[in-house]
């Protein structure tokens, strides 16, 4: 047996939140699920923490600040038990979510043949079915073993909403084998519609500029280590010669 955890990260998410986890609940193949109220204002706390009394499973990481995604993340992966072996990540806002997704997502990873898996909407909303399409890898809800998932997320603990295209780099830049998974009817809550439009533009800018910050933090990183690197096997060869 595999015994799989789920990480939820999740910022004033009381609309959307009692839907995932009810379905979360009732996946019983799953060992440990932690939801990580990131610093939240509105209800989601008790509502995190009225699941986790009829859930045993349900552990609630509450922080007072609000830390980001990447900070969320990170705390959610160490909240879990070393037992567990596959860890899965989902935001707090999906609809359409169902056992069967989760099946499809973390199925590779079981039987060895991706080292993380990445969801695709499609079907669910067009203007999200186009978004994932056009960026797939920019999507929230992936898997990973927890080992790999904790060494990944470390460096990326202050990387807000850029902790996705982060674990991408990462992925790429040591060769991951990378398995995309469709999740038909699946998305996520609308920004407008919730927030309005002028304050979900505000929320998104805020996201593409850390999206952005942790693309070109990240290839600057990995940039300057091949070419040190590089360096040092050149080095190596000229003591040989």
């Amino acid at each position: 047996m595999t015994n799989i955890g789920v990480v939820i990260p999740a910022y004033n998410e009381e609309d959307g939140l009692p839907r995932v986890l009810k379905t979360i609940s009732n996946v019983d193949w799953l060992s440990k699920i932690v939801l990580v109220n990131d610093g939240s204002t509105d209800g989601t706390l008790p509502i995190a923490q009225e699941y986790s009394s009829l859930d045993e499973r349900l552990l609630v990481e509450h922080s007072i600040k609000n830390r980001g995604k990447g900070a969320a993340l990170l705390a959610g992966v160490k909240r879990l038990t070393e037992d567990i072996e596959v860890v899965i990540f989902l935001d707090a806002d999906l609809i359409g979510l169902s056992e069967a997704n989760l099946v499809r997502l973390c199925e590779p990873i079981i039987e060895g043949r991706a080292d993380m898996t990445v969801a695709v909407f499609c079907q669910g909303y067009w203007r999200t079915d186009i978004s994932q399409g056009v960026f797939p890898n920019l999507g929230g809800q992936r898997c990973l073993l927890r080992e790999t998932a904790l060494e990944a997320l470390t460096p990326l603990e202050d990387s807000g909403y850029g902790v996705e295209i982060g674990l991408t780099s990462t992925a790429k830049h040591n060769r991951w084998r990378v398995v995309h998974v469709d999740w038909q009817g699946t998305t996520h809550t609308q920004q407008e519609a919730s927030l309005g439009w002028k304050k979900a533009f505000k929320v998104r800018s805020v996201m593409y500029r850390q999206i952005i910050k942790t693309w070109s933090r990240t290839t600057i990183h990995q940039l300057q280590e091949s070419t040190e690197s590089h360096a040092l096997v050149e080095k190596f060869q000229r003591l040989l010669d």
